[in-house]
């Protein structure tokens, strides 16, 4: 794979990871909140947000890698990008990117699980599930953030056991738990929720998932654009040099 094809494909992780988080804001929407704010100004904007900070969240990730597209970096980058010119901002901003998006998805499930005392609080057995989710994810932007271990014993985890493999392995079971701690809240608390909570329509779950994934795209070309662009006018120089060699 070519070092731009490498770029592009990352630029597609990115909005999916975005798209997830939007997918967690629409089920936590549902599902998750406590009853003291279901209805409340908070959850009336809290989807609205959610779309809006997956637009951030792509965009800052793919700045991350490259830059701003055409005024840091073109068709040929080999020597210009962020990842090289200051590769702890790059990843400091990486990390913002997808942190602020979780962090603002589980305002309701923080402040249900730590701070919410009394009547309203939600307190079900779904909430041991939840409390093994967030400790994974915790975990998962540890080990992100972190390489540990291998940055303790270099060259003795390139196969097996470095942090991105350990990672991904956290964030596969951690959405494992999520999902479970959702269904969880979906069975406990139907009665009420159909009684109490907004209705689920098509705006606040397949539509804004439709307008996350029609701007990410958007995001994503843009940012590949310059990576494509001039290709065609290269490849004929580097043929006429090759025929002048001989």
């Amino acid at each position: 794979m070519s070092t731009r094809s490498r770029h592009i494909c990352y630029f597609f992780d990115y909005g999916a990871l975005s798209l997830y988080s939007l997918g967690s804001a629409i089920s936590y929407s549902a599902y998750v909140f406590p009853d003291a704010w279901v209805n409340s100004t908070f959850h009336a904007y809290y989807i609205s947000v959610a779309v809006l900070n997956t637009i951030l969240s792509t965009s800052l990730a793919c700045y991350s890698r490259l830059g701003l597209p055409f005024l840091h970096y073109n068709h040929d980058i080999d020597e210009r990008f962020s990842e090289r010119q200051s590769p702890r901002l790059s990843k400091v901003l990486r990390i913002l990117a997808f942190a602020y998006p979780y962090l603002f998805d589980n305002i309701p499930l923080f402040y249900r699980l730590l701070l919410c005392v009394g009547e309203g609080c939600t307190n079900n057995e779904a909430n041991s599930i939840h409390i093994q989710h967030t400790l994974l994810a915790f975990l998962t932007a540890f080990l992100f953030a972190t390489h540990l271990p291998e940055r303790l014993a270099p060259g003795r985890f390139d196969y097996i056991g470095h942090s991105h493999q350990l990672f991904h392995v956290c964030a596969i079971i951690g959405t494992h738990f999520q999902m479970k701690a959702i269904e969880a809240d979906m069975v406990l608390r139907q009665t009420q929720l159909l009684a109490t909570a907004p209705p689920i329509t098509f705006n606040n779950t397949v539509g804004s998932s439709l307008v996350c994934v029609c701007i990410s795209l958007g995001i994503i070309c843009l940012y590949s654009l310059p990576l494509l662009y001039g290709s065609s006018e290269t490849h004929p120089a580097k043929t006429e040099e090759k025929k002048c060699k001989h």
